[in-house]
């Protein structure tokens, strides 16, 4: 059986076991938290209230409560701590919600539609993701056991179970993210344009899409070889490409000072010399902040991240020791020519995947909710992730075979 075929069969067959336990769960027992239930009746939709209950609140996790409240369209962001969420699920949750309008002629907007289509598109693109992980390590690694082992890995994510069968960014930006690192793999003019905006779609969902740009201005400035005339242009060419790519972020942020600062009352943050909403209601909302979880109340966070926070320093650190240090610092600035710069398939990877896995997990660790690395561990959040696992999986093979 082909590589392709492996990984679309064992993703789907996941899919279906997440999503039916999912359901089968919401049938026998009651949720810890009561949210999925009661947002409804904010929403004015109480007629659905049956088909919600059977259907949709399985599906509704997390933050999609935020969300589907936003995305009402007598809601919207009602209120300031909402501008921590990118309007990207938003504005898909508010579209499918019409859904039922269009095809029926009904005047109400559907909050079940919008949540069980918008669990479908998640569950879709959920099943597609390690498909484009395989294409993205074989074009890094030019391995195909390495890539189909890390690819039917991933389908496994701690985020696999509930954030990737429901409507949550994560699923839609680990596929924009994957597709955009597809395309910059063709190595081509015309794939890094489009590479830009599939990591733009990627920002309209996750605020740190916007961390996707540092791949863009690699790709574009130390990815090739050439004069250093040549590298000048490829620079400027990444800036633009850079901008689009943070463009959801930032006309978000100058969206909500338009919005906010011209009112006689208004928020702390428009006195800022630089006045970004986005880091101020994280601070103040959500207490994201240096070391500020670092509480003992926080303690069974940190032991539930442990394991994914474990498997990524690994990561970070057998690569450093498969390409040596001194060797990764010069080839950082320098052409990359994987298959002479190392003969294992790890010390392939180009380095900008390293040091995007290391910042995010410093930033995890350090100066947010901890927890969250159980959602960036998909395909395409976190990719290293799933080869450090294979690398794993390959050294217990190895033992068991001596």
């Amino acid at each position: 059986m082909r590589p392709w075929a492996w990984i679309l069969g064992v993703s789907a067959a996941w899919r279906v076991v997440c999503v039916l336990l999912l359901v089968l769960a919401a049938q026998v027992q009651q949720a810890f938290d009561t949210s999925g239930s009661l947002v409804l009746y904010s929403l004015g939709a109480d007629a659905e209230h049956a088909v919600w209950e059977a259907f949709a609140v399985p599906f509704v996790r997390w933050d999609t409560v935020y969300f589907l409240a936003a995305s009402h369209p007598q809601v919207g962001y009602a209120y300031e701590q909402m501008l921590a969420f990118q309007p990207g699920l938003v504005a898909l949750l508010r579209t499918l919600g019409f859904v039922p309008r269009m095809l029926y002629a009904s005047t109400a907007w559907s909050p079940t539609a919008a949540v069980i289509l918008g669990a479908l598109l998640s569950n879709l693109l959920s099943w597609l993701a390690p498909l484009l992980l395989y294409t993205v390590t074989m074009q890094q690694t030019h391995s195909q056991q390495f890539a189909l082992v890390s690819a039917l890995l991933s389908i496994f994510a701690p985020a696999s179970s509930a954030a990737l069968s429901a409507p949550t960014p994560e699923s839609f930006y680990s596929f924009f993210a994957l597709l955009g690192f597809a395309l910059l793999g063709t190595r081509s003019c015309a794939s890094l344009i489009l590479a830009s905006f599939a990591f733009m779609v990627a920002t309209c969902f996750r605020a740190n899409g916007v961390m996707l740009a540092g791949f863009i201005l690699w790709y574009c400035a130390w990815a090739h070889p050439g004069s250093a005339r040549r590298f000048f242009v490829r620079l400027v060419t990444a800036l633009p490409l850079m901008l689009v790519v943070m463009g959801p972020f930032i006309t978000g942020q100058a969206w909500a000072y338009a919005r906010l600062c011209t009112l006689s009352e208004a928020p702390p943050w428009c006195a800022a010399r630089i006045p970004i909403p986005y880091s101020w209601i994280q601070s103040h909302y959500w207490n994201v902040g240096f070391l500020r979880y670092w509480t003992l109340q926080q303690l069974p966070n940190f032991l539930l991240a442990v394991p994914m926070l474990v498997l990524g320093a690994a990561g970070c650190m057998l690569y450093v020791r498969t390409v040596k240090l001194r060797p990764l610092l010069r080839s950082t600035f320098t052409p990359w020519n994987p298959r002479a710069f190392s003969a294992d398939p790890f010390g392939r990877i180009a380095p900008a995947f390293v040091y995007h896995t290391a910042i995010l997990l410093a930033v995890l660790l350090f100066a947010s909710h901890v927890q969250i690395i159980l959602r960036l561990a998909t395909p395409g959040g976190m990719p290293i992730l799933c080869t450090a696992c294979v690398m794993a999986y390959l050294a217990c093979t190895l033992f068991t075979n001596l």
